[in-house]
């Protein structure tokens, strides 16, 4: 049974996480401070609102001109998970990789949990195995197990 109030809820998480991937992604950071609390935990770690804000800094140092598609997201209770492919052209240094120039395709999976309107937790897992393919630091000789 649903309560009252909740699918405004979950649209309006859904349209949070839009906005991140959206907007977020491609340089504002400014609309970091309403969507991430201080409080903020990435995969147990405690980053407070630098931490995604940062993490987005340096994607876009290697990869300018990223865009970003959501694959699926769903909302159940005050968890989200959404799945979303990311592309880009490595033009900059990444993770402590020179640029490349290539282009790549790096699918990435996250559950957010909300607390009084911000996001407190993030669970994220990245294809990094992919990316590190894709670039060029892997060699063909590597595969996946």
């Amino acid at each position: 049974m649903t309560g009252a109030g909740e699918p405004e809820i979950s649209e309006r998480y859904m349209q949070i996480a839009r906005q991140w991937f959206a907007g977020g992604w491609r340089g504002d950071l400014a609309m970091a401070d309403d969507i991430f609390s201080e409080e903020l935990r990435t995969n147990g770690a405690h980053v407070g609102v630098a931490g995604p804000v940062g993490r987005i800094r340096d994607r876009l140092t290697g990869f300018p001109d990223l865009t970003t598609t959501i694959e699926d997201m769903l909302v159940s209770g005050d968890k989200l998970a959404v799945t979303l492919i990311w592309r880009g052209t490595h033009t900059g240094e990444y993770g402590g990789v020179a640029a490349t120039g290539k282009r790549v395709e790096v699918r990435d999976t996250a559950i957010w949990h909300f607390r009084d309107g911000k996001v407190i937790v993030i669970l994220t897992l990245q294809d990094q195995f992919g990316l590190l393919k894709q670039i060029g630091y892997l060699p063909d000789s590597v595969h996946a197990a």
